[in-house]
């Protein structure tokens, strides 16, 4: 006699319960209608958040499209509580690609048709970011945000910021890379002479703080320091005038710190 396991015998399907068919049935449902939800978000949706995770030093004004696809003016302000905002020329657009959110991937594609010499990619994933290397054009007013002492001089001129590979980890609030600042043909509203001259800042990111380098590239005011980045921000430099500069730039230079020798000390 044969045994049964050896029979090629067809098999009687077991059927799900209808119970379970129908949860099936509600959870792909619901997964197609959150779907649709999300993908017709609008623009302004994301511009409301955007401002306000940023404190409202990042607005996005009249937002079009979609969370996906879109496009807004890009304004920069010093915070909460700002009545004014630097407004960048063009329109910041923005491409949210699909197929990398199935692997836990947020990636996006930002483009600055005025300010930004490429489109950057950025890719967020639960442990931490990416930013593509890449450069923007930024007016130097935006440095009062900052603080002491740029809403002190209301700085005007042109600032470029160039970038190697940034990428940031969110235990620790980790970042490394490595950035360079140009401000070309800077002035002060404090100060009548203009220009007060070229400056470059090299910025380099290790961990939770970084280092800062400022020289001086050409102009009346000479500038040098260096600090660190982070909780525990400090910096600590030194400015002085050329000797045909050095009655216009007095007063200047006496709102920067304490002068010794014709050599102002920078500490903030």
């Amino acid at each position: 006699m044969a045994r049964l396991e050896a029979l090629r015998l067809p098999r009687r399907r077991v059927r799900a319960p209808r119970g379970w068919q129908r949860l099936r049935w509600a959870i792909l449902g619901a997964a197609t209608v959150v779907v649709t939800v999300v993908a017709s978000l609008p623009a302004t949706w994301m511009a409301d958040r955007i401002a306000t995770d940023s404190q409202r030093r990042v607005l996005l004004a009249d937002a079009a499209g979609t969370l996906w696809h879109g496009s807004a003016t890009l304004a920069l302000s010093a915070g909460t509580g700002s009545q004014t905002a630097t407004v960048l020329p063009g329109r910041l657009r923005w491409d949210v690609a699909f197929w990398p959110l199935l692997t836990g991937t947020l990636r996006i594609v930002l483009e600055q048709d005025a300010s930004m010499a490429a489109p950057v990619t950025v890719a967020v994933t639960p442990a931490g970011w990416t930013v593509q290397s890449g450069s923007i054009r930024l007016p130097a007013s935006l440095l009062e945000g900052i603080g002491a002492p740029f809403n002190t001089l209301r700085p005007d001129g042109t600032m470029r910021i160039d970038w190697s590979g940034l990428q940031g980890k969110f235990a620790g609030n980790q970042k490394f890379g490595h950035l360079t600042m140009q401000l070309e043909q800077m002035s002060a509203a404090v100060s009548r002479l203009r220009p007060l001259g070229s400056y470059r800042a090299q910025v380099d990111l290790i961990g939770a703080d970084g280092k800062l380098r400022l020289s001086t590239t050409a102009g009346p005011l000479h500038l040098e320091g260096s600090g660190t980045l982070g909780r525990q921000a400090r910096f600590d430099g030194t400015a002085y005038a050329d000797p045909e500069a050095a009655t216009q730039l007095a007063g200047l230079l006496s709102l920067l710190g304490r002068t010794e020798n014709n050599v102002t000390r920078l500490r903030f």
